[in-house]
């Protein structure tokens, strides 16, 4: 092999070394699982919708059983079906919007008008069934947002079809991100990403910071989680499981990360820099800060070598052994990783085709880079747009 061929090798297991460096560090980290109490009086739950009329009314269900309608706002975002009636029928508020906001301006409106102490956020086909809204976080631990222990769905509804193998993949990856990246930094207060689906904060501090957020929708739960850090919220784990829908065929998989959360991830590149030099945060904000930089410079690598294994003959006989490495790092979470409720592992198969689904979702973050550009400067839609007319209409 020539010298770029030792390259390449030495590349690929530095990579590699990276990998199970951060995930030892994760799993030997963990918090524990927090307690608290829930006080629903001081909740208003915040849904901005577009188009989500088909599964607006089993999550307005769900909630009722928590909350008054008068205390789920519920914003139209310039829908073209029935959502704005819907949600009037079942008793909620209801603002509708003849053309579309973006959802980020959308939960700024409504969150203005909230007259509770704390606000859910809530995606319109996010089910929280019987998790609790852990309010003692906030009023009595003093804590400033709290992140949930979000999940795909295991059913087929609305349309959905939670049950077959890509839902079971992303089950078993979000709750990997839950049991091991969440509560390890719920150690430190320092959650850097509550979920769009579910999300409770205080209403002062999104009425404080909405100015700060470009309103851009491609990575507007991290940013929102992100600006909190940086002014030194608190931000904590609850291990209540909500279920949201998830993309069930692959196309839709693709179209998810490909335009919506690996752009927003770079578009978040700025903030993680100022967040891991910022004085007096957790070692495990600047570590994970310094691994989203990483990252950048790492996932084009990372491609470019998986290509150049795949098409040099003489490189493919690494192919195997980097896909037994990463398998073999896979089991202890794969051990630690249950579903809730059932206390379930994910199948075998989702165990052994995991490691090809972290490399596929390496080379979508790579071919996110261009397309964040496209979009941030050519066509002008990931372009900041703060101010304080996301209040009205």
């Amino acid at each position: 092999m020539g010298d770029w061929s030792h390259s390449i090798v030495f590349v690929v297991l530095f990579c590699i070394l990276v990998d199970f460096v951060k995930l030892m560090i994760e799993l030997l980290g963990r918090g524990e699982e927090r307690t608290f109490s829930s006080d629903p009086s001081l909740v208003t739950a915040v849904i901005a919708c577009r188009n989500g009329a088909a599964q607006l009314s089993e999550t307005i269900a769900d909630l009722k059983k928590q909350l008054p309608a008068e205390h789920i706002l519920v914003v139209d975002d310039g829908s073209t079906d029935d959502t704005s009636k819907v949600a009037r029928a079942l008793g909620c508020q209801v603002v509708r919007f003849e053309k579309s906001k973006g959802k980020a301006s959308a939960i700024n409106y409504a969150v203005y008008r909230v007259k509770t102490p704390y606000t859910l956020l809530l995606d319109d086909d996010t089910r929280i069934g019987p998790a609790l809204i852990p309010t003692s976080l906030l009023s009595k631990d003093g804590h400033d947002a709290v992140a949930f222990h979000v999940l795909p769905d295991r059913r087929d509804r609305g349309g959905a079809h939670g049950g077959n193998f890509l839902g079971r993949l992303q089950r078993y990856e979000y709750g990997k991100s839950m049991e091991i990246g969440r509560r390890f930094h719920d150690a430190s207060q320092s959650v850097s990403c509550v979920s769009g689906a579910a999300g409770l904060f205080r209403t002062a501090d999104l009425n404080r910071y909405h100015h700060l957020h470009t309103n851009v929708f491609q990575g507007e739960d991290l940013q929102r989680s992100i600006i909190h850090l940086l002014n030194g919220g608190r931000i904590v784990f609850a291990n209540e499981t909500v279920w949201t829908v998830a993309p069930w065929t692959w196309r839709q998989w693709f179209r998810q990360r490909l335009l919506g959360w690996y752009p927003g991830q770079y578009h978040q590149c700025a903030n993680f820099l100022r967040l891991m030099l910022k004085r007096g945060v957790s070692w495990r904000v600047r570590y994970e800060m310094a691994y989203n930089l990483y990252m950048v410079v790492s996932d084009p690598l990372k491609s470019w070598s998986i290509v150049a294994i795949a098409i040099t003959p003489a490189l493919r006989w690494w192919g195997p052994i980097i896909y037994l490495l990463y398998l073999v790092f896979e089991v202890y979470p794969w051990l630690v990783v249950r579903i809730p409720g059932t206390r379930q592992r994910s199948s075998v198969f989702v165990l052994f085709f995991y490691p090809l689904y972290g490399g596929l979702n390496t080379v979508l973050r790579t071919l996110a880079l261009p397309v964040w550009f496209w979009f941030r400067f050519v066509t002008g839609s990931m372009r900041p747009r703060r101010g304080p007319q996301d209040r009205i209409k």
